[in-house]
């Protein structure tokens, strides 16, 4: 469905319309591949983009494929078996440390959308001290969850705190069983042990304005690619942008969207989940990474030991992150949300 004909069954095509004709009216779309660490609903922005034609719209027909993880998504970009990757940005500081030309284009997660889930609903979020004494569960050494509670741990003094590793996907279970106080999830694993387990969201990284924003996820690419695929890239970035918009000013669809993805998830899951990403801004509401989202994210990898060092020539944000084409796609939607 083109992109006027979407927005006029939601009362916005006069804002539209005229500004998107020329756009629609491309005749050849441009193969692109995007390949994603996981499917996530922190990566929603991408699924938005594919179902709602903002991809098509921009020119670009996008072939989604899954890594399997952060380092096999960005393996794909680097071995070319793949354009562009979605995954922790991490992945291209460490590569350019190493002589490698990755580059962040687009955020897709702009928060630290981590929370602290308990079978005691009493709110932590300005009491940490609460922890003092407690096991809370995390992924293994140096993964996301180890690094955010570790670092907190430490940036809040706090003592007493026993971590207690489990595999990812297992947290739930683990803190069911009782071998924790505590532990850290991600949606939809929050949401459903909310739902189904009784747990209570107690902490949440994001309502943190030290950790705010969050260069949490983010779409990446090699300079190489952008030298060659100028238009097809500022397509995707801009298809990216649109996404992004929709989604907050959209939430039923949105949650549909979400839901046809999720198909083994119940609604009413996918829809809390979704509702508690977007209450926390999980979902940029632009897709430029700032540069304070940056700082964000490399000091707890140089925390967890993923850089050698930051900020340095080849961590920096400015060697690292392409602004213009995020600004250009603001500025393009912009003006036709005008």
């Amino acid at each position: 469905m083109a992109v006027a004909r979407l927005f006029r069954s939601l009362g916005l095509a006069a804002a539209l319309a005229g500004a998107l004709s020329a756009t629609a009216a491309r005749a050849e779309e441009v193969p692109v591949r995007i390949n994603q660490a996981f499917q996530s609903l922190l990566y929603l922005p991408l699924y938005v983009a594919q179902e709602k034609g903002f991809f098509k719209d921009e020119g670009v027909k996008v072939t989604i494929s899954t890594g399997g993880g952060g380092a096999q998504s960005w393996a794909a970009v680097i071995g070319g078996s793949a354009d562009f990757s979605i995954q922790d940005p991490v992945f291209v500081p460490k590569t350019r440390e190493n002589g490698g030309d990755g580059v962040v284009v687009a955020g897709i997660q702009n928060a630290p959308t981590v929370f602290i889930i308990g079978k005691d609903g009493t709110s932590l979020q300005n009491n940490l001290a609460l922890l003092s004494g407690k096991r809370v569960i995390t992924s293994p050494q140096p993964d996301t969850t180890w690094a955010f509670m570790s670092y907190l741990i430490k940036q809040q003094k706090l003592e007493g705190v026993k971590l207690v590793n489990v595999s990812i996907g297992n947290e739930i279970p683990a803190i069911v069983s009782g071998r924790a106080d505590y532990a850290l999830a991600v949606e939809p694993q929050v949401t459903q042990s909310i739902v189904q387990n009784g747990l209570s969201s107690v902490y949440s990284f994001s309502a943190n304005p030290d950790w705010y924003p969050f260069a949490f996820s983010s779409l990446t690419t090699t300079k190489a690619y952008l030298e060659k695929n100028p238009q097809a890239a500022q397509g995707v970035i801009t298809a990216f942008e649109m996404a992004s918009r929709f989604i907050y000013a959209h939430f039923d669809e949105t949650v549909d969207i979400a839901a046809k993805y999720f198909p083994n998830l119940p609604k009413d899951v996918v829809r809390d989940a979704v509702k508690r990403e977007i209450d926390a801004r999980g979902y940029p509401e632009n897709v430029l990474v700032t540069k304070k989202a940056w700082d964000n994210n490399l000091n707890i990898a140089l925390f967890a030991g993923n850089v050698k060092a930051y900020p340095s020539d080849a961590t920096s944000y400015e060697n690292n992150v392409n602004t213009a084409l995020a600004e250009k796609a603001r500025a393009l939607v912009d003006a036709r949300l005008k």
